[in-house]
């Protein structure tokens, strides 16, 4: 199955069947030979590679590159073809096709007064508004306006008359 390459079929249907399960399989890109992939104990990375290539050669899965990494993920053709090569039945789906359930929980309302219509926000007190205008005394200055200590540098302190004893 696996083209230019040989490998035991036990690695081979290992890497498949992982495949299968999560739908996407990630390898990273290096030239050691001797390296095993993270997911699969006893599996060099290369022969994950290599089988990945072949799979693709194929168009059973799509390859996408990203830094040092790859990821392979499972194509239509891929998931029939796996299905039959690794005889599942057609209720098992890969992970990355499984909906996820969302736990429902149950939102409460807010309580109203029984005055009040349903379409109009509370808003805050006068005091607390988070955007308010400024008062006529805090208005900015013109821009060409220097006011008493702002912008301009202040001479350094003169030392004051220094106290000496002598004795």
């Amino acid at each position: 199955m696996v083209a230019g390459m040989l490998m035991p079929l036990e690695r081979l249907r290992s890497i498949l069947e992982l495949l299968f399960r999560e739908g996407v399989l990630v390898g990273e890109r290096d030239g050691c030979p001797r390296r095993t992939h993270p997911q699969l104990p006893g599996v060099a990375n290369v022969e994950v590679r290599r089988a990945m290539a072949s799979l693709r050669s194929r168009g059973l899965v799509r390859q996408t590159a990203a830094w040092r990494h790859l990821y392979w993920y499972l194509t239509d053709a891929g998931i029939a073809h796996l299905r039959r090569y690794l005889r599942l039945p057609p209720d098992v789906v890969p992970r990355s096709l499984q909906r996820v359930p969302r736990p429902a929980a149950p939102r409460a309302e807010p309580r109203r007064a029984a005055g009040t219509a349903g379409t109009q926000r509370a808003r805050p007190a006068a005091g607390e508004r988070l955007y308010r205008r400024k008062d006529e005394g805090e208005r900015h200055a013109e821009p060409g306006a220097v006011r008493a200590g702002q912008g301009v540098s202040q001479p350094p302190p003169q030392p004051g008359p220094a106290t000496a004893k002598d004795g």
